[in-house]
């Protein structure tokens, strides 16, 4: 009987948590919902509704209305997030090949710099990094968006590296027997067998590219060619008492990433998993 009722509490204990995690985070999701569905006056009403009088998505209308660039926005942020990808992806794992796969002398003692690098404040970099952006004349274009990530990141490199240690190197060993060199092994081995770290750095790096403001906000002067992020900062100027319309903007800021997580969360699990299953 004592056994049993532990076990109860326990058990009890555990949803207690989990159901208060679920409030602390999707909380503000289901306000962030509720809120886009209502009108206008029924975000003045005391005390608050958490469920709209009648659905209606009026404030994706006048969202639009209010900034017909919306929808350049929105085509900015994917497009220098697919870049930040390709990027990320094609530079870091390639770097993380070489510090898994071949033999120096000064393999050892250049990883832990690369894992150093991490450390450094972002806010340290700004500086320097706007004044050579300024001297190469890409202040308000795209270029400092992009190109840091064709050249590789310490936090991708790390991932990559940690799960091509856990792929053995008897493929390699026999990709070469049948005529193959390093580039085979690479591009017909070692990447088809990655599939699930290649899937997370893909998510992680289109949800920091997608999600970023300082970057964006930084280095771009033209409307024209602002990110979702910036733009939606700019709309709280604009409507700043249209609630709905602001939380429509939240909400589309939030859609891609909510599908990516949606679709490849298994994906992400297992890179994780495996990436720290060898050092």
């Amino acid at each position: 009987m004592n056994g049993s009722a532990g076990t109860w509490l326990s058990r009890t204990g555990k949803y207690a948590l989990l159901t208060a995690a679920l409030i602390l985070f999707a909380g503000p999701l289901a306000w962030m919902l509720s809120t886009m569905l209502k009108t206008k006056a029924e975000t003045y009403e005391v005390p608050p509704s958490l469920l709209p009088d009648s659905i209606n998505f009026e404030a994706f209308n006048r969202l639009f209305d209010v900034q017909p660039l919306m929808w350049r926005w929105i085509q900015n942020s994917f497009a220098i997030s697919i870049l930040v990808v390709i990027g990320v992806i094609l530079s870091s794992s390639v770097v993380a090949y070489g510090f898994s796969r071949f033999t120096t002398k000064f393999k050892d003692r250049l990883f832990p710099i690369v894992l150093m690098t991490m450390m450094i404040p972002p806010s340290v970099m700004m500086i320097p990094s706007y004044v050579l952006f300024t001297k190469l004349h890409w202040v308000d274009t795209w270029l400092p968006l992009i190109v840091p990530a064709w050249l590789g990141g310490a936090y991708y490199i790390f991932l990559f590296r940690q799960f091509f240690l856990t792929i053995p190197q008897e493929l390699d060993e026999a990709t070469y027997l049948d005529g193959g060199n390093r580039w085979t092994v690479f591009a017909r081995v070692i990447l088809p067998l990655s599939k699930p770290i290649v899937v997370t750095t893909v998510i992680f790096a289109f949800v920091n590219s997608w999600l970023d403001f300082l970057g964006p906000f930084l280095y771009i002067k033209n409307n024209e060619m602002f990110t979702l992020s910036v733009g939606l900062q700019l709309l709280i100027g604009q409507t700043s008492q249209d609630f709905p319309a602001l939380a429509a903007g939240a909400f589309i800021s939030i859609v891609p990433i909510g599908i990516l997580f949606l679709f490849a969360q298994r994906y992400i699990v297992e890179g994780v998993v495996l990436t720290g299953s060898k050092g």
